[in-house]
Parts: structure tokens; sequence; C-alpha cells
């Protein structure tokens, strides 16, 4: 298990379970950027992974639940700064408010 249960957006603030984030898809023929959202789901693992091993799960809001079939959710590793990801909304309203990772040391 790792030390920090939780990934960080690209500003460095935490993706708490329930926050819904902005997560870059592709570039169109246009070169417009095309996005998704996703809702966190938290730490979790799969039923068939290893013991131990745990992930920081998002859903692509249609409901699915860690280890339904056919598009279910899928994972990242815990402890680091998602730089496609950008959470733009959370249940209480408190993520500009969050303490953000100190970056300072990774560059």
């Amino acid at each position: 298990m790792t030390a920090d249960p939780r990934c960080y957006d690209r500003r460095g603030i935490p993706i708490e379970r329930g926050d819904i984030v902005k997560v870059f898809h592709f570039i169109g023929a246009n070169r417009k950027r095309h996005y998704m959202l996703k809702q966190c789901l938290g730490l979790s693992r799969y039923p068939s992974s290893p013991e131990g091993w745990q992930g920081v799960f998002f859903s692509h809001l249609n409901f699915r639940e860690i280890g339904d079939r056919d598009n279910g959710p899928y994972h990242e590793t815990p402890g680091e700064q998602l730089a496609e990801y950008e959470i733009v909304q959370s249940i209480k309203c408190d993520h500009e408010q969050r303490e953000r990772k100190d970056t300072t040391h990774d560059r």
C-alpha cells in the first residue's frame, strides 16, 4: 500500500472521491482539443488484482462499478500528479481551497 492514497490534478490539487475531473482525450482534425469528464471513485483495487495492489479509480460517468465489464472504470497510480487532469467540480465545492502538492522538489 502506498503512503499517499490520492492523485493530484495538473495544478497540484488532490483529487478526492466524488470529484469530477476534465481529462484530455484527443486533438481533432481542426486542432481542437477534446476532453472527457470522469468521476473519482477513490482508492480501490480490481477483484482479480494481487493483494496489496491499489489504484485511484475513475468512472466514465456511466455508473459502472469496479469489476464491471464493458467500459468499466480505469485507474491511475496513487501519489502521481496527472498533467492531463483538472478538477472542475467537487461534492463540497472545496477543491480550490485544498492544500496543493508541493512540486518545487519535482523540477
